[in-house]
């Protein structure tokens, strides 16, 4: 509390009076729908939403009727108020709207899979950036939502009385919409961790101050990345010793499907990916939402434009460690010293974002050729499965496509508890726990010996940050940019090689690991030197 208030109460009234706007603040919650009975999960060390609500995802069956008295029926059974269709390889799905204050969630699922026509019904689930802090390791159990209040049931409380919130650094969003906190926070009006105005098809979101895409740069002359060392990572996996056999082709693309990328960044702006064909259509959606068009570097689907600037921080990150341009002069290298990096913005600058954008994230990213997606998010469903998310990556891969995906950084099990994408089960995954500069396995990161494949580096990584800027972040998050450069660099050097080959170039040759032994697929960290270098 401010100083004022604590001259208005004594000490006993002051915590009198915190427990009561505590208890106000979650009644607030209540109503507004965030507390929602089964839709709070543990992700990332917090307390977060499972899915949207009053939105599911609905998937028909091949051949199902849909006509218009059908369907019209089936929307009327459950309060539909808004219909968003999907195109390309996944017309038969439906993203739908409901009217809330007369069915939930879970009752919308159960009756759309009774429908004969319906294949399966699923919540629209939550997805987050997943970076990690090391100021002391999380604990398993679930935080109190407010100090001193033991809600929800069970929590872990730190008593109220010992740490305090952190104040809110400029740009942190209020927790709750029309209250300060924490203080010094930004009061926005919407809800933290939800995406901004999308804007309608045809009808792109105002650009907001997100920079024009500049002209790709000429290739700088040779010269010493003079950072370089600060990237610790790269020397752990000897991407500077491959560099002697392959530095990279601009033929690789990579799709970093997270918070944006600072196209516009020195050490990005050459190596990112350029639509060949952007001059040749008009910009934005077309006029029936069906179809993208004037992408340069890739797309924004949190504000359905052109322009996929990070406004968080995660994504330019992952995309320095995957491809920051090597023998420039700037600042450091990613592992593949010359690839193409294609922006694909799903995850809102607050880090978060749904399944049906992440769906349409990796059928834009397959549609415009990329060859390895770069995923450092995730997230749990209550019912332990997201039939639609799995979909995507099936395609992708019906498609020879890798999908690298980051563990997750909860210091559990993918085997037992599942993260998602990290866990699922298709042949085209290739999912990445972190590990240390000692080559340990990070405290937070999570394992799986049959569902986390290998390691990379995943603390302190020093990489590019908006707006020209370096820093360092750690996670799973960071450590699966390193695979996905890594695969990259390895597809340059064979590039008549499918899905396959990479994956197990990048499996088998990697360096043993004791903290990784048991606790991995392999027990290995990559090692790309040795994938380049391996025979089959």
């Amino acid at each position: 509390m401010g100083t004022a208030a604590r001259g208005m109460f004594g000490e006993g009234e002051e915590m009198k009076f915190g427990n009561k706007l505590a208890l106000a603040l979650i009644a607030l919650l209540v109503s507004n729908g965030a507390l929602a009975q089964g839709n709070l999960v543990q992700f990332n060390g917090e307390l977060r939403p499972a899915y949207r609500e009053g939105e599911v995802i609905v998937k028909y069956k091949d051949g199902a009727s849909r006509d218009l008295r059908t369907m019209t029926e089936l929307y009327n059974r459950v309060d539909v108020i808004n219909v968003q269709r999907f195109s390309g390889h996944f017309v038969g799905m439906e993203q739908l709207t409901f009217n809330t204050e007369r069915h939930s969630v879970e009752q919308v699922v159960a009756e759309l899979q009774r429908d004969p026509n319906v294949e399966y019904a699923q919540p629209n689930y939550m997805l987050y950036a997943s970076p990690a802090k090391l100021e002391k390791p999380k604990t398993l159990g679930e935080p109190c939502m407010i100090p001193g209040l033991p809600f929800p049931p069970g929590c872990e409380d730190s008593g109220g009385g010992g740490e305090q919130p952190d104040p809110g650094q400029p740009g942190t969003p209020c927790l709750i919409p029309g209250i300060p906190f924490p203080p010094g926070c930004e009061d926005s009006g919407e809800s933290p961790g939800e995406p901004g105005n999308p804007g309608e098809p045809g009808n792109p979101g105002n650009p907001g101050g997100r920079p024009a895409i500049q002209p790709p740069p000429a290739e700088a002359s040779p010269a010493a990345d003079p950072d370089l060392a600060k990237a610790w990572g790269i020397a752990k996996v000897s991407a500077d010793k491959a560099w002697s056999i392959q530095k990279g082709s601009k033929n690789i693309v990579v799709a970093v499907i997270d918070t944006g990328v600072d196209y516009n960044h020195p050490d990005l702006a050459f190596n990112m990916w350029r639509n060949p064909k952007a001059a040749m259509v008009n910009n934005g959606v077309d006029p029936l939402g069906e179809e993208i068009t004037g992408d340069v570097v890739g797309w924004n689907f949190v504000h359905n434009d052109k322009l996929p600037f990070d406004d968080n921080q995660h994504g330019t990150h992952c995309a320095g460690s995957v491809g920051a341009v090597g023998q420039d002069g700037k600042g450091i290298s990613g592992v593949s010293q010359r690839v193409s990096i294609m922006a694909v913005k799903f995850l809102s600058a607050q880090g978060s974002g749904d399944t049906a954008a992440a769906i349409k994230s990796i059928d834009y990213a397959v549609s415009r050729g990329a060859k390895i997606l770069s995923n450092s998010w995730g997230g749990k469903g209550d019912d332990g499965t997201n039939g639609a998310l799995k979909d995507a990556i099936i395609r992708a891969e019906q498609a020879g496509v890798l999908f690298v995906a980051a563990a997750g950084n909860d210091g559990t099990d993918n085997d037992r508890s599942p993260v998602f994408p990290a866990a699922f089960d298709v042949p085209n995954m290739l999912t990445v726990a972190a590990t240390t500069e000692t080559d340990g396995m990070a405290f937070f990161s999570n394992r799986g010996a049959k569902s986390v494949h290998v390691g990379a580096p995943g603390t302190n990584v020093y990489s590019t940050a908006p707006n020209g800027k370096y820093q360092k972040l750690s996670g799973t998050s960071m450590a699966c940019p390193h695979v996905a450069g890594a695969a990259a660099l390895v597809w340059s050097q064979f590039p008549n090689a499918d899905y396959k080959e990479i994956k197990r170039r990048l499996m088998d040759s990697g360096d043993a690991i004791t903290a990784l032994n048991g606790k991995t697929v392999t027990g290995k960290r990559i090692n790309v030197e040795r994938a380049l270098q391996a025979t089959f």
